[in-house]
């Protein structure tokens, strides 16, 4: 995915703008919502319904406050000022002491981890156990307040031939907590973040943000793998189902 492109539900527009009504008085609801739409990249709020009319997420711009405050002037409120800022840009991971700005590198080491978790991720959502927006937990012992879900397991195929087990639960944030064994070698094992090479081939963590877009979090590359698997996960072609594969990771 490209560093400017992210993708939003209908839930994650909807945070976006209470998170802008917290600083900003005396513009519209409506005009706050178009404003927003502006940020994301689209030319009015209509178009950013019609491009989610139908699907869990829709692919956007990362959030602009110069578009935000280029729409509002056009609407009148010709007082804004330039350095207004209303919403999060997420050019870097947030933490309570510092900021961190997102990893541009794209090892092997990364590739590979990239490309586990996404098939984990796509595999979850195509047998409909999560979805991309808050409080969409359907496994089996999920709800839709993370604090009630149980966690679950599922497995799926990687390449078409290479057999992996992932767990996912719900945190709190929205977020999901997945991890994946590749080729696991005990058919009951349970994927933890802490599972290493005498568990499978790989292991993998990352977490999955849902709130206000839907993307994994930069940050989080937990992550063993074979040197001989590594080079093969490296080197798989496999796109996200919906969501970004890099974004900013809150602490």
């Amino acid at each position: 995915m490209s560093d400017s492109t992210f993708f939003v539900s209908k839930s994650a527009v909807r945070a976006l703008k209470q998170s802008a009504q917290r600083h900003v008085r005396g513009v519209s609801s409506s005009h706050l919502s178009e404003g927003v739409a502006a940020a994301l990249g689209f030319k009015t709020h209509a178009a950013l319904r019609a491009a989610l009319e139908g699907r869990a997420t829709a692919e956007a711009q990362k959030p602009s406050n110069a578009r935000l405050v280029q729409r509002l002037r056009q609407l009148g409120y010709t007082s804004v000022p330039d350095d207004l800022r209303l919403l999060p840009e997420f050019e870097h991971s947030y933490s309570p002491f510092q900021n961190f700005p997102l990893r541009k590198g794209r090892s092997v080491r990364w590739r590979a981890w990239r490309n586990l978790l996404v098939a984990a991720i796509n595999a979850g959502l195509e047998q409909r156990l999560f979805g991309l927006s808050p409080g969409e937990n359907w496994w089996p012992g999920g709800a839709p307040e993370s604090h009630e879900c149980e966690r679950s397991t599922y497995r799926f195929m990687v390449d078409g031939e290479i057999a992996a087990i992932a767990n996912v639960n719900a945190i709190s944030g929205d977020e999901l907590s997945i991890s994946v064994i590749l080729n696991p070698r005990k058919a009951d094992i349970q994927p933890e973040w802490y599972c290493g090479l005498t568990d499978g081939d790989a292991v993998a963590h990352c977490w999955l943000e849902r709130r206000l877009g839907a993307w994994i979090q930069d940050g989080g590359e937990n992550f063993r793998c074979k040197r001989v698997m590594q080079s093969r996960l490296a080197d798989l072609t496999i796109e996200p189902n919906g969501y970004s594969d890099q974004g900013s990771f809150f602490m």
